[in-house]
């Protein structure tokens, strides 16, 4: 049975969309609209990479780390990027958030309890840099900056529960073109 899913891939600041076409063993990788491409993907170096091979081109990617927002650190074929990979529905739905998604609230995502601050009120941190930690389920969430600016309050202490939507942390943004 063919089964389809759409992605929303962002790599640095370039955005593409990739189609995942599976049929059994058989998988197909559809990149910004263009042909569909046989795709194979296998652990190497003992699982910390992956190489895959998409159209006859073979790429080495290894995953670093994740944030709670779904950001990776990696390298491609040695160079560093950044990736977050997003199905359709909520790229759509970050989009629908439009200038708020850039607002510089970081706010819980699951249910959790903060068990680390990185951060204090005034001190200048950069998107991506890690805030907050909070565990949720046995596992420790770093959660991290989406804009660039100044932290302007931290809302939530060190043992503190937290429920999906509370604000975290305030960023003033250090200009408007910094949102995730």
């Amino acid at each position: 049975m063919l089964i389809r899913k759409n992605y929303v891939v962002d790599v640095g600041d370039r955005r593409h969309t990739a189609e995942v076409a599976r049929d059994g063993a058989r998988v197909e990788l559809r990149i910004d609209g263009g042909e569909p491409a046989p795709a194979v993907s296998l652990p190497v170096l003992g699982g910390r990479a992956v190489s895959v091979t998409v159209g006859g081109r073979r790429r080495l990617v290894h995953l670093t780390a994740a944030d709670a927002k779904g950001g990776l650190r990696a390298t491609l074929n040695g160079w560093p990027v950044t990736l977050s990979v997003m199905d359709e529905l909520r790229a759509q739905a970050l989009e629908a958030q439009g200038p708020a998604a850039g607002s510089g609230n970081l706010t819980a995502d699951i249910p959790g309890l903060v068990i680390d601050i990185r951060v204090a009120a005034g001190q200048a941190v950069q998107r991506g840099e890690p805030l907050i930690v909070v565990e949720a389920m046995k596992m420790q969430n770093e959660l991290t900056a989406g804009v660039t600016g100044t932290v302007e309050r931290i809302a939530v202490a060190v043992g503190q529960s937290v429920n999906p939507g509370d604000i975290l942390v305030v960023i003033t943004p250090a200009n408007s073109d910094q949102s995730v």
